[in-house]
């Protein structure tokens, strides 16, 4: 007897069901594709104990027709492809047909319709893949998609879902991604009854700036055009970052895209602007024929493949460019004025007995390290008030004076001892929960007390911060904000996240002018403690060898 078997019918139906709807916001997701599919211009979401117990999905788009509803529910029905070819030119969300086969097999399904111009609607009911019922109903346009009980007929499935709280943020972060290559649309979204968001319609800077609470003052647009192809981007400017890139949305055609070599690659073109500010926030779409993309290589379709892919890379190069790109002075070493201020964010030796508007001789202070003299090396000059450029023996160091002023803060302050005792904030604030932040909060909120943060959660949907380290206090708010939006984290990476925060915060900025003084204590710090990368691992310097350099100008072989 052959060990080999065909699975029968109803488990293969579930295990391409898992593939699809993996939680409450896989069946959101799927639902809100529909709907623009189907020319919605008001979509309405309810979800109920996190999606669990019940979710609802409502558009005002044209609808289907009774022979339609009846065949919807099956596995491989739909209306988008009919052969091979048509699946090399998707214009739609879907067109597989597993969408709404795949939620019918792990919930129990009702979908409410009307065809657009009809007269009657009719309503299906399916339980875990069974259609149960059929008849006319009431809906005065569009559809209806109840989803009830899901992963009821899967308890192994549903036992690795997380907290009620946490799928609820899942669920708002989908709503809110996939809105948003859809500004002109109108959408409502309600959790358990109440009213989250009720967008009436507007610009893509309107609409980012509603849902994520960002000031429309730091968003920039843009648009870049090179045939056949069309970018778009809407990010914040440097003076808005972000330790992550959960703001960060990637659109291809319209569709929201998770593709790990697309986004390390958008991540490293964002870094020649951001440096160690982190990420930005916004938008970034491309539009292309949809013969030189395929979004049939994942099953939820989150990733893509490009035709031509080294096009593609080219195009965002340039529009991300074009996008951050300011004219600044090129190679020179700046000089400080005998009889004007000079200005930096943040000085080495780190303290100074006053500040005045003219110039001072630079006093004795508190060094990061045991200061001793080691010049064996020559200041050439700075290059764009970011890169120090220094001769030592036969080699050229371009040195990031960010990455290097970072990494002397990171040494410095993993000798302190600065997370233990709380100041109290003479003004208390407030920080409103975003859906992000609801993952595992209750741990989060307890590890951030230890390391000597005040917080008390005064509500469902904010935090009362009235004390931080004092080191922290200026910066607060924001390390607090980007640590919340994490997924997860313990005591030491949490510490470990605060230290490279601060020692951000505390370094010499990019575009700050420094005086011969404080770039020779850099360098010296730097050669002695025998320093290579920033904390966050990227290299504080280039080094060419004088052969090197002589080779490249052919002046050996």
């Amino acid at each position: 007897m052959p060990k080999i078997h065909f699975l029968p019918e109803e488990l293969r139906l579930k295990i391409a069901a898992g593939e699809v709807i993996e939680r409450p916001a896989s069946v959101i997701k799927e639902l809100l594709e529909n709907a623009f599919d189907a020319w919605a211009d008001y979509i309405r979401v309810e979800f109920e104990k996190g999606g669990l117990e019940r979710i609802v999905v409502y558009d005002n788009g044209i609808g289907m027709a009774p022979e339609d509803l009846k065949l919807c529910y099956r596995s491989f029905t739909t209306s988008k492809i009919k052969e091979l070819s048509d699946i090399f030119a998707i214009t739609t969300y879907g067109f597989r047909g597993e969408a709404l086969s795949s939620i019918a097999q792990v919930s129990r399904l009702k979908i409410v319709s009307i065809e657009r111009g009809a007269s009657l609607p009719f309503e299906i009911e399916i339980e875990f893949g069974k259609e149960k019922s059929f008849r006319p109903s009431r809906l005065k346009e569009g559809t209806l998609v109840e989803v009830r009980d899901l992963f009821e007929n899967l308890p192994a499935r549903k036992a690795f879902l997380k907290s009620v709280k946490n799928e609820s943020a899942k669920n708002v972060e989908i709503f809110k991604a996939l809105l948003l290559p859809h500004p002109e649309k109108r959408a409502a979204l309600f959790i358990d009854g109440k009213e989250i968001y009720n967008w009436k319609g507007g610009s893509l800077k309107e609409l980012f700036s509603y849902l994520f609470e960002l000031p429309a003052e730091y968003l920039k647009e843009t648009h870049f055009e090179c045939q056949p192809y069309k970018i778009s981007l809407l990010l914040t400017d440097t003076r808005k970052s972000f330790s992550h890139g959960r703001y960060l949305f990637i659109f291809v055609n319209n569709r929201l895209i998770k593709d790990d070599k697309l986004t390390k690659y958008i991540y490293h073109l964002l870094k020649r602007f951001f440096g160690n500010l982190g990420f930005p926030a916004g938008v970034i779409k491309l539009d292309l024929p949809p013969q030189l993309v395929d979004f049939n290589v994942h099953p939820a379709k989150w990733e893509v493949r490009f035709k031509r892919e080294r096009e593609v890379f080219s195009i965002l190069d340039e529009a991300i460019k074009n996008h951050y790109t300011t004219q600044k002075s090129s190679f020179y070493f700046k000089e400080t004025p005998s009889d004007t201020e000079w200005k930096i964010m943040e000085d080495l030796p780190l303290s100074y007995e006053t500040i005045s508007t003219q110039k001072k001789e630079i006093q004795k202070g508190t060094y990061l390290f045991e200061k001793k003299t080691l010049e064996d090396f020559k200041i050439l000059g700075t290059f764009k008030e970011t890169y120090l450029v220094i001769e030592k023996e036969e080699s050229l160091y371009i040195i990031d004076q960010h990455a290097l002023s970072e990494r002397i803060h990171y040494e410095f302050l993993k000798k302190s001892e600065f997370f233990s005792f709380p100041q109290k904030l003479l003004l208390p604030f407030l920080i409103k929960l975003t859906s992000e932040m609801f993952e595992n909060l209750d741990k989060k909120l307890e590890i951030l007390t230890k390391l000597g943060f005040d917080l008390e959660l005064i509500s469902e949907e904010e935090i009362l911060v009235k004390g931080a380290p004092p080191d922290l206090l200026e910066f607060a708010r924001e390390i607090l904000e980007n640590l919340l939006v994490l997924p997860d984290f313990d005591f030491l990476s949490a510490r470990e996240a605060l230290l490279k925060e601060l020692a951000c915060k505390r370094a010499i900025k990019k575009g700050d002018s420094l005086t011969k003084e404080e770039i020779r204590h850099l360098i010296e710090l730097m050669f002695r403690e025998n320093l290579e990368t920033c904390p966050h691992g990227r290299p504080i310097y280039i080094k060419l060898d004088v052969s090197e350099i002589e080779k490249r100008l052919k002046r050996r072989p």
